[in-house]
């Protein structure tokens, strides 16, 4: 068994907590019922309107699930790395574990008379699968920045 370092250790705890605080957002949302949510969703489209012309609530909707997602890809993906060697497994646990999560939000909008779309899971897996491809290429390049002494 290895023992970790106490900065290890906390990098572990901290990422877990990002993680945490990630789903409770994401779930947090899905427990609103259709009212609440729409208009939240109207207060921020009032907001960005003006810098982003065209943008509808149902777009900015799809935009939102897409970006939640990719930080829990990315974050998924650095507790992989934290935790052990990033590798081809890891990296299946972190897409697994998205889908998962892309589920169990559409799930929750069930119990909340919303309605739960097949399309919502796509985008939702589709933003676990950039979030962790952004994360595996942030890693290529610092991995390219110290083979070559850039720092």
């Amino acid at each position: 068994m290895t023992q970790h370092s106490p900065r290890h250790k906390a990098a572990i705890a901290i990422n877990v907590l990002i993680l945490l605080a990630i789903l409770a957002f994401i779930f947090g949302h899905s427990t609103a019922d259709q009212a609440a949510s729409s208009a939240e969703s109207m207060q921020l489209l009032s907001l960005l309107s003006g810098l982003f012309q065209g943008l509808t609530e149902h777009i900015l909707r799809k935009l939102a699930h897409f970006c939640e997602f990719a930080a829990l890809g990315f974050f998924t993906a650095h507790l992989s790395r934290v935790c052990r060697k990033l590798s081809v497994h890891t990296v299946f646990h972190s897409l697994l574990f998205g889908l998962l999560c892309a589920l169990t939000d559409e799930s929750i909008q069930l119990l909340n008379d919303r309605s739960a779309q097949v399309t919502d899971v796509w985008i939702d897996f589709s933003g676990v699968c950039c979030g962790i491809l952004f994360f595996l290429l942030l890693l290529v390049i610092h991995r390219l920045w110290r083979k070559h002494g850039i720092t």
